[in-house]
């Protein structure tokens, strides 16, 4: 199976030639409405004023960057998740004590709001629960002209901070960096001419890992660069853990719970409030659907970490609450469920894996089918079918 081409970095190599302002060559992007969506308006940025990134966290991110560097206003808005779920507050407050002028329109700390720059370098803290905070901070302070230091607080998703950090540093940025906690950077940096091609986009692989670990098949990585900064690659170092943190991969989450339902025995997943504020509450979106089809999971908030217990899974009629991870673990989940299991709202994964339901499981293991009204009807295949 082919895996598709790393969303984080398609939409950082988008950013930067457009930095670059140069007709640098991009290749195997990864084909997604959100990366087209980003393209074109990131072709007709300086004639836009009003941005709308439907459900894209990482673009809405990516434009405040944009916004805080010119002096005209720039509104920016999104769906249902991007204004009740997905908090900008950290962001908007580093850039406004950098100089950004920013006024929310409807709801304190959510989009939609209008932001007016241009920001200038200094001293500025930013809450790094949320890594795309950071990474916006940064490539914005690279375009200024001056030293800028950044103290990071609770740093998390390390990894996608330091795709990020990669980017700058291959541009030619000289930037210090202290375990993520504190940065100190000279801007204003001009971008070179660049041809990349996207990588495999390791979240994406997880999902091909676990049908192979369920159906206990074996799986070629050998085209896989392992050197690959993306995070999620450690995904394998948790497949036979009993307890791990997510702290850093928090995308891993959904897949993760859904393999855990396949083990021996109980798994612990800790510093599940990093996917609490992605697409949908993901630690309690996946405990409700998982129990629908029969799943033992417990979630302790205040303590910060849900225990799945190995469960015998049933058909059943699930939503994907319009975020492609929980559509596509819940996929996965359904293959070897007792009986057929519908999920709705899948037309969310084009978002990172647009041809998922086509490809990700072996004909011979399940029935997959698909209407035109947004459902994915998974029925699996008799174990003794599938052994012959």
């Amino acid at each position: 199976m082919k895996i598709p081409p790393s969303k984080s970095h398609t939409m950082r190599a988008l950013l930067f030639r457009h930095l670059a302002k140069k007709d640098c060559i991009i290749e195997n992007i990864l084909d997604a409405p959100e990366v087209h969506e980003f393209k074109k308006n990131l072709e007709n940025w300086d004639r836009l004023e009003t941005v709308d990134v439907k459900n894209s966290g990482l673009a809405l991110h990516f434009y405040m960057a944009l916004a805080s560097l010119r002096s005209k206003k720039t509104f920016l808005t999104g769906d249902f998740s991007i204004r009740h779920l997905r908090p900008v507050k950290p962001l908007v407050n580093a850039l406004s004590s950098l100089g950004a002028k920013i006024v929310y329109l409807e709801k304190e700390g959510y989009a939609p709001f209008s932001i007016e720059g241009p920001i200038v370098c200094g001293s500025v803290t930013v809450d790094g629960t949320n890594s795309q905070h950071v990474s916006s901070l940064l490539i914005a302070l690279s375009q200024v002209e001056g030293e800028s230091r950044v103290a990071v607080e609770n740093p998390c998703e390390k990894p996608y901070v330091q795709i990020t950090l990669d980017w700058l540093k291959k541009s030619g940025l000289v930037i210090e960096n202290n375990d993520c906690k504190t940065f100190s950077l000279v801007g204003p940096l001009e971008v070179p001419f660049f041809h990349v091609s996207i990588p495999p986009d390791y979240s994406s692989l997880a999902f091909v890992v676990a049908v192979h670990k369920i159906l206990d098949l074996q799986l070629d990585l050998t085209h896989l660069d392992v050197q690959d900064t993306q995070g999620d690659k450690e995904l394998f170092s948790f497949l036979e853990k009993e307890s791990c943190s997510i702290i850093d991969t928090p995308d891993l989450l959904p897949i993760l719970m859904v393999l855990a339902l396949y083990k021996k025995g109980p798994t612990v997943i800790r510093g599940i409030h990093v996917a609490r504020q992605k697409e949908s509450d993901r630690p309690y979106a996946m405990k409700m659907e998982l129990e629908k089809m029969g799943a033992k999971i417990a979630i302790f908030a205040q303590e910060d970490y849900l225990v799945v217990t190995p469960s015998n899974l049933k058909g059943a009629k699930v939503q994907s609450h319009q975020d492609h991870r929980i559509a596509m673990s819940l996929a996965v989940a359904a293959i070897r469920a007792n009986g057929t299991t519908t999920i709705e709202g899948v037309q969310c994964v084009s978002k990172s894996f647009p041809n998922f339901f086509e490809t990700f499981c072996p004909d011979w293991a399940a029935k997959i089918g698909k209407d035109d009204l947004g459902q994915v009807f998974i029925e699996p295949l008799s174990m003794e079918f599938y052994r012959s």
